[in-house]
């Protein structure tokens, strides 16, 4: 395990000791220096000594006044002890003992065990066209320094000026012990730590803070490269912040949606403190001749950032051409003002920097052959220094005015123009900045030391960027198909419209066009359609699962809907029952009285007759009622009687008597009482036979009318 990867353990590990706490996060980072310590135990401190050997190991921007900043730190520590002072001179020793191991709780080690194991596996799942073999050690040393170093193309942290003078031979005979650190990762490792990464991110959430802890190291280390830079946490700036034209495409979203929420995270922490931000007009112009030459050109050769983020559908064409054709809406919507200011404004603030100044820059920078650029990047910082007014200071919340860029050797022309003319000292800061040593400063000086969230943002467009396709890739395989399959060049213009193939291109070569030969050239075709085959079936698998998941929640909401109906309908069986219930006593109750009326009437009729019976007989003994006219009327009755059932046996037919009369009477009775309670219906129920009242059952009722039927 290399020194940077010990180091960052156990820097790791103090990060995490001072989350929440209000000791220095500059402390954190003391066991970076200690390989140098180790080598200088014993011996007295010498800041210069010490400086070159912290460029040696790590190519860090670090002087000697740089690291006279630290004794006090070290002192405290113990690791500084005075020998002597004479004067105002204090003379200092080193006093130094290596901890024994990594120096990491073993919390710290087992879960960057367990990343590793996940790492020794992934290689095969991004090619199987390249071997990629490390061994374990080799890939905890390539993520340490992809996570610590932050490094996407070769520079980040690593300074080209040094800005110190090499110590002397008994120095140099020291720090000779060092190894030799710092170089940029190789361009293949890189591509696999990046995708390594975003595989984790989107797979394993719960190694996401470890990542994020690393990756706040290499924030850190933009302050490693200058201690006297303040990391207190600021509580209200009058900081005005212009966006470069990239940066402002990307919080347009136009550059995608990792590098839109990176740069937003970081706008947003600082618009909490007062900070502003503005874009130049010359930058706007910029802006749109960036969209419009790359919307000019045929789908199959446009590249960048909105290109990617067009084929990866993070961003639709018409939004693209909208921000193209007026830039200055499209920033307003988002509360980004572009500041009406050029050459010719502010007379007054000229000679802060004059048209000299500008055509002497201009001349100075020669990065790219175009002259719009050249001019935007002169004009970009002259607007800037005059807008400072002269008003220069080492902290950036201080200095009223700074600019943030990507571009690496913007930021150092401007700062050492800026230096060699005496606009700043040494101590000062440029008026250009980078985008990472911006997302530094809103990470430690907006009070989110603790919070993740700028570290695995910057971690996550780190990423992006990273996986960006190269177009030398595209154009290599272009290449080698005109030579081999011509025809087929079509395919590729197609294929290089869509994400999923152009991702599997990057990952199959690790985006390194070396890795594309005429024998491996149709077979890199072969698996980019795979790929959007594969997308394609994963769509559809989705869709079907999309529909299966419809399927099933309809069969649910039915199934819960028949479950409801079947319940409403128990309820109602139920209701109907009791009403069924109540209408039968209620019917019940009408047939028992009239039958009870009826039995009153027959059972009145017939002790009439057996008292008749009685007054005959008494009559035929006693002769007592012969000659009354009452017993006339009732032999006239008992004759006519007698007489009617003659006539009615005669003719053979039954004669009307007391129980049809009864008949009658229960009918009209039973349906009267039937009325006043509502229940008419239900005299289709009774049936009246011997002078009585049959209820007759429902079911039976039923079954007659489907045999009538």
């Amino acid at each position: 395990m290399s020194n940077v990867t010990r180091r960052a353990l156990r820097v790791y590990a103090a990060l995490t000791e001072l989350r929440g706490s209000e000791n220095d996060v500059l402390d954190a980072l003391i066991p970076f220096f200690e390989p140098i310590l180790a080598v200088m135990h014993g011996k007295v401190f010498d800041p210069y000594t010490f400086s070159a050997g912290v460029r040696r190991l790590y190519k860090w921007r670090f002087t000697g006044d740089i690291a006279s900043t630290l004794i006090p730190r070290l002192e405290r520590k113990g690791i500084l002890k005075k020998k002597a002072q004479a004067g105002s001179d204090v003379i200092w020793v080193v006093n130094f003992k290596a901890e024994a191991g990594d120096g990491a709780p073993p919390a710290i080690l087992s879960a960057f065990e367990r990343i590793i194991d996940e790492f020794e596996q992934f290689p095969p799942k991004v090619t199987d066209l390249l071997s990629y073999k490390k061994t374990r050690d080799e890939l905890k040393d390539i993520l340490i320094r992809f996570l610590v170093m932050m490094d996407t193309s070769g520079e980040g942290a690593f300074a080209r000026q040094l800005g110190d003078l090499e110590p002397g031979v008994e120095a140099n005979k020291l720090i000779s012990q060092l190894e030799e650190g710092g170089t940029p990762l190789d361009p293949n490792d890189r591509y696999m730590c990046a995708r390594f990464v975003q595989h984790l991110m989107k797979t394993r959430p719960e190694f996401i803070p470890h990542l994020t802890r690393l990756s706040s190291i290499g924030l850190l280390a933009e302050v490693v490269e200058d201690f006297l830079k303040p990391t207190h946490v600021e509580g209200k700036t009058d900081l005005t912040v212009i966006l470069d034209a990239p940066i402002a495409l990307d919080l347009l979203g136009c550059s995608g949606k990792a590098l839109k929420d990176d740069i937003s995270t970081v706008v947003e922490a600082l618009k909490k403190i007062g900070a502003s931000f503005i874009v130049f007009p010359v930058s706007t112009v910029e802006m749109q001749h960036n969209l419009r030459s790359m919307l000019s050109l045929p789908p199959e050769q446009r590249r960048g950032y909105t290109h990617n983020a067009l084929i990866k559908r993070e961003i639709g064409l018409d939004f693209v051409q909208a921000v193209a054709n007026n830039p200055e809406r499209a920033l307003d919507n988002i509360g980004i003002t572009v500041r009406q200011i050029d050459m010719q404004a502010y007379p007054h603030a000229h000679r802060y920097f004059t048209p000299e100044h500008y055509e002497d820059f201009y001349n100075a920078i020669n990065w790219g052959n175009n002259p719009n650029a050249r001019d935007h990047d002169a004009t970009c910082l002259t607007l800037t220094m005059r807008l400072r007014e002269g008003k220069q200071n080492s902290d950036v919340f201080k200095t009223r005015f700074v600019m943030v860029t990507r571009n690496t050797r913007f930021v150092n022309e401007a700062r050492s123009y800026a230096l060699q003319n005496r606009m700043i000292n040494r101590m000062q800061e440029g008026p250009i900045i980078h985008a990472r040593d911006l997302a530094t400063t809103a990470w430690l000086r907006t009070g989110l030391g603790a919070d993740e969230t700028i570290p695995r943002g910057y971690l996550i467009a780190t990423c992006d960027r990273v996986l960006q396709v190269k177009p030398e890739v595209r154009n290599a395989l272009a290449s080698q198909l005109a030579q081999v399959t011509p025809e087929r060049l079509g395919q590729l213009n197609l294929l290089m419209l869509d994400a999923r193939s152009v991702q599997k291109l990057a990952d199959q070569t690790l985006n390194n066009e070396d890795s594309v030969t005429p024998d491996n050239a149709e077979h890199l075709l072969e698996v980019m359609k795979l790929a959007t085959a594969e997308e394609l079936r994963e769509k559809h698998e989705a869709e079907l699962a999309t529909q299966k998941k419809a399927a099933a929640q309809s069969l649910r909401k039915a199934s819960t809907e028949v479950s409801r109906l079947n319940e409403q309908i128990a309820s109602m069986q139920a209701q109907q029952a009791q009403s069924a219930a109540l209408v039968d006593g209620q019917v019940q109750g009408v047939v028992s009285t009239v039958n009870q009326q009826a039995r009153a009437i027959e059972t009145a009729f017939l002790l009439l007759l057996l008292l008749l019976g009685v007054l005959g007989a008494y009559n035929f003994i006693t002769s007592n009622f012969n000659g009354h006219w009452i017993w006339n009327v009732v032999l006239m009755l008992a004759g006519a009687a007698s007489f009617a059932r003659l006539v009615y046996g005669l003719l053979e037919r039954p004669m009307p008597a007391l129980a049809t009369v009864l008949n009658k009477f229960c009918q009209q009775r039973a349906t009267k009482k039937l009325a006043s309670l509502g229940l008419v219906q239900e005299t289709a129920r009774l049936e009246y036979k011997a002078g009585r009242i049959v209820l007759i059952e429902k079911q039976t009722l039923i079954a007659a009318g489907r045999e009538d039927e």
